[in-house]
């Protein structure tokens, strides 16, 4: 038995709101053969519905590692400390930085923050239909957010950070990258200049930490698919490890192996390569 854990977006899911038929056809195969399919998300556990749930998992990995879910029963949830929250939010505020801060249960973010999406919604889906833009993953997260007007008492595990086009992802990096784990965003609608923030406590190997213990299985038998910067905790942990073909050279350069692009069925591929179907 493998435990393959799977990324979403850029991986398994396409920001245009499907996963390829061969990827679903690959998971539901290599679960008949006796594998655990495992998605390893960004995304918080609301976030996943929909066209993501053709596949049924058996576990989940929410948040970067902030949820675990296993035969899906949540088995453990993680935040940030009111320390790291309250810091983090005031540096945002301060710098009027749009962000989504986001748990397990709802994404919340300021007006500004909600204005400042539904604008890049506006631009990035020119030309396309009202059906077509329903589906874009852009629409979908902004529809989602529950605006406030405080932050500074929320309970969060993650932050998004939106580009703005004003303050470069460099710059946040530097300012917090002393305190917090920041890379570059994983959701690449929300612009060239975005990020993710979350604790060095909480990522998504030490989410395979716990996944692993739950099927009382053996690390040599893990194996991860991504194409992200939050997925390097993913392929250092893991047994053997599959960059996408869309994924940045600094991702494929950390693989064991490289498979085609999301479009090209890369996970299918890899799947077949690998002997799991």
């Amino acid at each position: 038995m493998k435990l393959v854990f799977l990324d979403a977006d850029g991986t398994l899911f396409h920001h245009e709101g499907y996963i390829p038929e061969s990827a679903i056809k690959a998971c539901i195969q290599a679960q008949k053969n006796g594998h655990k399919i495992i998605l390893c998300t960004g995304r918080q556990r609301i976030e996943i519905f929909g066209p993501m749930l053709k596949i049924d998992y058996d576990a989940i990995i929410a948040g970067s590692g902030a949820t675990i879910e296993c035969n899906h029963k949540i088995i453990e949830e993680n935040t940030l400390s009111k320390e790291e929250n309250q810091y983090l939010s005031n540096y945002l505020l301060t710098n009027n930085i749009p962000a989504n801060f986001e748990s397990s249960t709802r994404i919340y973010a300021t007006q500004y923050t909600k204005d400042t999406m539904l604008k890049m919604v506006k631009e990035q889906c020119v030309g396309k239909s009202e059906e077509e833009k329903a589906k874009h993953g852009l629409t979908i997260l902004t529809s989602q957010i529950t605006v406030v007007d405080n932050i500074l008492d929320l309970v969060y595990n993650k932050v998004s950070v939106i580009d703005n086009g004003k303050t470069p992802y460099k710059k946040i990096q530097q300012d917090l990258s002393d305190k917090y784990d920041v890379i570059p965003a994983t959701f690449a609608p929300l612009g060239k200049e975005s990020g993710e923030i979350t604790s060095y406590h909480i990522n998504k190997a030490t989410g395979i930490d716990s996944v692993v213990k739950y099927f009382n299985a053996d690390i040599k038998d893990t194996i991860a698919i991504g194409d992200g910067f939050n997925d390097l905790p993913m392929f250092e942990k893991v047994y053997f490890s599959v960059a996408m073909g869309n994924a940045p050279q600094e991702i494929k350069d950390k693989a064991d192996m490289i498979t085609t692009s999301l479009d090209d069925d890369g996970v299918y591929h890899a799947f077949k390569e690998l002997k799991l179907i």
